[in-house]
């Protein structure tokens, strides 16, 4: 889907069934799997699996397969790296009805930046911020799975037969749920 085609787009079953099944999974393994070596290979097979099942057999796999491909036919092509090479060097396409590189419009509707960026932000601010963010995600995935996997330690402790899938179970049915919400999402930013 692109920005030029708005599409109601709806909840893909088998996303839906995956997202659920593996969350599961992945959540049932300690019940399962006892030495933390051998959780964290079936943990390793659980995710695989479900990234293989999404791109091989869901929408959004195949959208993502066909991506994938306009990249690599864009960079394989001989003929387009020249015109580009060409433009770089002379200001233009170079191709018939080309049009100075000025910002005018164009009819092959390449984009060409502005002279001036409006707010330029320091490279420096922009890593502290990447890192930042990726070690809040990681700390607050961490701290996630600590606690789910404790509060199955303490379902175990009183005797509670399966305790890491009961616990999977409640987090899978939240994943279908999150997983068939997601569609609104994106049908909500088109109105």
């Amino acid at each position: 889907m692109t920005e030029h085609e708005p599409t109601r787009r709806s909840a893909d079953p088998r996303a839906v069934a995956i997202a659920g099944l593996m969350t599961v999974a992945w959540y049932a393994v300690p019940d399962v799997v006892r030495p933390r070596w051998a959780r964290a290979l079936a943990k390793t097979a659980v995710a695989t699996a479900g990234a293989v099942l999404t791109v091989t057999s869901t929408a959004e796999g195949r959208d993502a397969r066909e991506g994938v491909r306009s990249l690599r036919d864009a960079v394989r092509s001989p003929d387009d790296a020249g015109d580009l090479v060409a433009a770089a060097s002379t200001g233009t396409t170079g191709g018939p009805g080309a049009e100075p590189a000025d910002g005018a419009a164009r009819e092959d509707n390449t984009y060409v930046p502005d002279r001036e960026e409006p707010t330029p932000v320091p490279p420096g601010v922009v890593a502290a911020g990447t890192i930042g963010g990726v070690a809040l995600a990681t700390t607050l995935a961490v701290a996630g799975e600590k606690w789910v996997y404790r509060r199955g330690e303490r379902l175990r402790a009183r005797g509670v037969r399966l305790p890491h899938t009961r616990v999977g179970l409640v987090l899978g049915a939240l994943a279908v749920a999150l997983a068939a919400a997601e569609p609104l999402l994106w049908n909500a930013e088109d109105r």
